[in-house]
């Protein structure tokens, strides 16, 4: 999937399941709170560390690194480009027991039981409708003003093993800006497999998961002027990161690697 294709910020991932028109009754809760919601949230997800234990060993390969750039961030708005399937596990048990929310589309909410794992996990729908994203807008900016982590894939869409950063869209930024809180950017890369791996990922790269230098936004005196310096200095900061870190990218300039992606059937 090169940098030049036409659908940078469009969802290819398609496994043949058809999602249910998602629509909220009136009392619907974007943001689950309460303590047995968090508590069940932290026993999922210490179920998950185990299973992901085994993922990453045997499977997938995946190193976190950069777990220092967050030791002292007691509350953030953290960006990651959306490139695996289950990302979101390997960002909340990095995270774990820190509890964030994490942005997902509508869309997903109409997938049956997966909706359910999705809305324990700490999933937030982001509305379509006009209404919705109005009180969407305002409980976010809330949630972060009152010390609470969410979790923003800018790129907007997933597209699996894509091999650079995409366009990053302003609404993370736009929320980080108005609660004056800073940005945490991560960055998934993909490497060649070695020894063991060589077997078990066929050919496939494995998964490294790169938290970076938290970002604060510059005020320049205009909030549209401030995000969208912001946005692109995090997509020149993500993107610079991907190109020097992983085995399989392509540039800013659109040139390729040597390497290309092995094939992934995901994408289209």
């Amino acid at each position: 999937m090169g940098k030049n294709s036409d659908k940078e910020n469009t969802h290819v991932y398609d496994v043949g399941l058809k999602p249910k028109e998602v629509k909220f009754g009136k009392n619907y809760k974007l943001y689950k709170k309460g303590f047995w919601f968090k508590t069940g949230n932290k026993l999922f997800l210490l179920l998950d560390s185990f299973l992901a234990f085994f993922f990453k060993i045997f499977v997938y390969g995946w190193r976190v690194t950069g777990r220092n750039n967050i030791k002292e961030i007691r509350s953030c708005v953290l960006l990651c480009n959306h490139v695996f399937p289950l990302d979101i596990i390997i960002i909340l048990t990095t995270f774990f027991p820190k509890f964030l929310y994490v942005t997902v589309l509508q869309s997903n909410l109409g997938l049956g039981f997966i909706s359910v794992l999705i809305r324990m996990l700490g999933g937030v729908p982001i509305p379509k409708e006009p209404f919705w994203f109005i009180r969407f807008s305002d409980e976010t900016t809330d949630i972060i003003n009152k010390g609470g982590n969410i979790v923003f894939y800018p790129e907007a869409s997933l597209v699996p093993y894509c091999d650079h950063i995409r366009p990053l869209l302003p609404g993370a930024f736009s929320f980080a800006y108005d609660s004056a809180k800073k940005i945490i950017p991560t960055v998934i890369t993909f490497h060649k497999p070695k020894g063991f791996y060589k077997i078990v990922r066929r050919g496939k790269p494995c998964i490294h998961y790169n938290i970076l230098k938290p970002y604060k936004i510059k005020d320049l005196g205009d909030k549209k002027k401030s995000v969208e310096r912001a946005r692109v200095e995090v997509q020149e900061i993500m993107s610079d990161y991907f190109v020097k870190n992983s085995d399989y990218y392509y540039d800013k300039n659109g040139n390729r690697n040597s390497t290309p992606m092995p094939h992934n059937r995901f994408v289209k």
